[in-house]
């Protein structure tokens, strides 16, 4: 019985000496972890990717050609004056400013919603579908984009005509998550109703 047992414990050293040196190894387990995580993640992972991509891509472009983008905030300015000149507020705008009986804002590049813009383009970019449902999504979505930035101007306008003391609620909070939930609202309905079609 003792010789069987010393055979049976050399056996079991034997195999102990055949497996790895590494495999204990705590950077060998993190890499299964992090390889496990990226198989059991790969449909979200390929979306984040190239959305990183894109936010970096535009946010250079912006950064470097950004003394060009100031016209769109005089056009902001000037349509703005327009329709609130259209619905019975004296108001007219100069440059970047629009002045309205007795207040005035001043739009600057985040009141033109060229942010969350290139933010919706680079989720419909990034999303994986065919070219032609993307170009339906950006066509579809700038001009959206861009009369909920208006409305978000013109209500804001009113606030500060009326309620000065909510303006800067409005204008930095209730609003900023207004903005961003719709963005979202309109990339779910584009995928809805666009990415899902068989028609497209």
């Amino acid at each position: 019985m003792a010789k069987k047992n010393k055979k049976s414990n050399g056996s079991s050293n034997n195999m102990k000496k055949r497996d790895p040196p590494s495999s204990g190894h705590p950077f060998i387990a993190i890499r299964g972890y992090i390889a496990a995580f990226l198989k059991k993640n790969k449909r979200v992972l390929s979306f984040i990717a190239p959305y990183m991509f894109y936010i970096a891509l535009f946010t250079g472009i912006y950064i470097f050609f950004q003394d060009r983008f100031e016209i769109l905030s005089e056009i902001t300015a000037s349509v703005l004056s327009i329709i609130m000149s259209f619905m019975g507020v004296e108001s007219y705008s100069s440059g970047q400013s629009v002045y309205m009986d007795g207040f005035s804002v001043m739009i600057i590049d985040e009141c033109t919603g060229l942010y969350e813009l290139l933010v919706y383009i680079g989720c419909v970019l990034a999303y994986p579908t065919t070219i032609n449902k993307k170009m339906v999504g950006i066509f579809v979505g700038i001009p959206a984009m861009l009369l909920i930035n208006m409305l978000r101007l013109v209500v804001l306008s009113f606030v500060g005509l009326f309620y000065p003391a909510f303006f800067g609620y409005m204008h930095y909070y209730l609003w900023q998550v207004t903005f961003i939930f719709l963005i979202v609202l309109l990339f779910l309905i584009w995928i809805e109703k666009v990415v899902k079609s068989k028609s497209i």
